[in-house]
């Protein structure tokens, strides 16, 4: 397990180009970094998670604000991109000839839970997850 120091970072977003693909390199440092002999599989799904919430929050309230990335007391990992908007996301039907829209059904697919909560000036989309488990030496 990671020093107590590191059972939280979070990642600012000041208006920029990218927020996902820097929310998805600070995911996996940040996993590198906790675990650092985790299998890659297991690390792709938690990434693949912080990649749709950011990607909601660009598409569908002007952007993240911030990406949270922090350890349980029960051991998982919650991940919370923050926004401006109102409105909560929801899991839309299952559309497999329409490009995009899929990003929640993933994410309740791949995650233990997830939720919103309320937060100064918008919400904090959260998904919780097992942490990765380690490769074989």
């Amino acid at each position: 397990m990671p020093p107590a120091p590191a059972f939280h970072r979070q990642l600012s977003f000041p208006a920029g180009p990218l927020p996902v693909s820097e929310g998805i390199g600070f995911t996996r440092r940040t996993l590198t970094a906790w675990f650092p002999r985790a299998n890659p599989a297991a690390c792709a799904e938690i990434v693949l998670i912080a990649a749709e919430l950011l990607a909601n929050a660009v598409q569908h309230a002007g952007g993240p604000l911030t990406l949270g990335l922090r350890m349980t007391q029960s051991g998982r990992i919650r991940i919370t991109v923050t926004d401006a908007g109102a409105e909560a996301p929801q899991v839309g039907p299952a559309l497999p000839e329409r490009p995009g829209g899929h990003g929640m059904r993933i994410v309740d697919h791949l995650a233990r839970a997830w939720g919103t909560d309320p937060v100064a000036g918008g919400k904090g989309v959260w998904a919780e997850c097992d942490p990765p488990t380690t490769s074989v030496p």
